[in-house]
């Protein structure tokens, strides 16, 4: 077998005393009869023994006693039936029949899928099982799928030499569970299944122009655990550049948990010294992916590293489009300011603006006005939004179908795609407003 030869991925189970495995090597591997008997089976897994006998050269005696094989190792199963008024002799595989019958198709078999679900079911069954005889964690098992199902997603995902969009933000893992009634302290009640999926508004966004068939690099970080695969994997699995995602060993992915009714929602978001939320260091940084994006998008990024990406993109001539995490706006203005005077757009949801009016104080338009040259995209309410320029003394507001007191990621996605073209922010809002009304209709 040499190392350019393909290989065919195949699962045998074996029995587990040595000399009954040494004994199925033997007479059922290494037989020369097996893949002519094999083959003889139908779509059903069956084969009439007087069939099998007539169709084949060899002595009845060796087919017979590989029959008794198979029977012997629990490989197929000795039957009787009527058939044209006489009762005959039919042999049906069991189900490591049926997957051993497929190790000796000269090609891939047409039921491809079907057997692939045999062999993982099977393969994870008789695994678990071993780990818990030998008091093992068998959690570790299905971490060390998770993180295989990722790698390999990534060896087939894009990688983008020159991105269109370049983003930097949080990805986290979302638990949302859906109750009729919320618990009171200390209580229970009834529930839904738990939904689990990746999201955050950076990663939402991500996906957003990815389905819009744009080249999109996201820039984040993850633990290296279940949850931090399964961002990245359903991240490459909509062709989202992730070949710059960092996996932080020793932390765990940031993850938020939602309990909801029809009125109200609690959420709890996992956040601490462990928790991998974005890059930390402009080293982390793609330098070269942001020199050739139309333009580039801050999210939850620290603002030692936010400074550094932005203050590049503006010598290069890149515009910024900058969503401010509550976080930050409760540090102050004065922890804000190097990120603010060096964006070109600072975007701002209704549930934010809350946290920055808090953090500002009085005028708190003029003051960022005062700050920075951005123009600024407030959700003013749920359904109203108001650009503030600077060489407007009054901002121009547009109104928009949404139910919800934060900015989506398609009102988002408009607008960095209208900035990244060179539109003027009264177009690129439009831009926006268009997008999300398409998107919410």
């Amino acid at each position: 077998m040499s190392e350019e030869e393909q290989l065919w991925p195949y699962v045998l189970f074996l029995p587990e005393n040595l000399e009954r495995r040494l004994s199925f090597i033997r007479s059922v591997l290494a037989s020369r009869i097996a893949p002519s008997v094999l083959g003889r089976f139908d779509e059903n897994g069956r084969v009439f023994q007087r069939d099998l006998v007539r169709q084949l050269s060899h002595s009845n005696k060796s087919i017979l006693a590989f029959l008794k094989t198979l029977n012997d190792f629990g490989l197929a199963r000795a039957r009787s039936a009527v058939r044209g008024g006489k009762r005959v002799v039919f042999h049906e595989l069991t189900k490591n029949g049926w997957g051993l019958a497929r190790f000796f198709s000269e090609d891939l078999p047409s039921d491809l899928g079907d057997l692939t679900e045999y062999l993982l079911e099977d393969y994870l069954t008789n695994l678990v099982a071993l780990y818990r005889d030998l008091g093992l964690d068998e959690s570790s098992i299905f971490d060390i799928f998770t993180r295989a199902r990722a790698k390999e997603i990534l060896k087939g995902s894009v990688e983008y030499q020159h991105p269109e969009y370049a983003l930097f933000g949080s990805a986290a893992y979302f638990t949302e569970i859906r109750c009729g009634t919320l618990p009171p302290p200390d209580g229970e009640v009834g529930c839904d299944t738990p939904i689990r999926y990746a999201g955050g508004p950076t990663l939402n966004l991500a996906l957003a122009l990815a389905d819009e068939g744009k080249e999109v690099v996201l820039v984040s970080a993850v633990g290296n655990d279940q949850d931090g695969w399964n961002v990245i994997a359903s991240l490459a699995s909509r062709r989202v550049d992730t070949s710059h995602f960092v996996v932080e060993d020793g932390k765990h992915t940031n993850e938020t948990i939602t309990i909801q009714d029809e009125k109200s929602a609690r959420t709890l978001v996992g956040i601490g010294d462990l928790s991998a939320l974005s890059i930390t260091s402009p080293s982390q940084v793609p330098w070269d992916q942001i020199l050739s994006a139309k333009a580039v998008y801050l999210g939850e990024v620290f603002l030692e590293v936010a400074v550094s990406i932005a203050s590049y993109a503006k010598a290069n001539n890149i515009p910024v489009v900058y969503r401010c995490s509550p976080h930050y706006w409760k540090l102050g203005l004065s922890e804000l300011e190097p990120v603010l005077r060096q964006v070109d757009v600072l975007v701002v949801s209704a549930r934010e603006w809350k946290d920055a009016r808090e953090a500002i104080g009085p005028s708190p338009i003029k003051v960022l006005q005062s700050l920075s040259d951005a123009s600024i995209v407030l959700q003013h309410s749920k359904d109203t939004f108001r650009v503030y320029l600077e060489s407007k003394s009054r901002p121009t507001e547009f109104t928009c179908d949404s139910s919800t007191d934060d900015v989506t990621q398609w009102f988002v996605a408009g607008l960095l795609q209208a900035v990244g073209k060179g539109d003027d922010m009264v177009k690129a809002v439009e831009k926006g407003v268009l997008v999300q009304n398409s998107k919410l209709s």
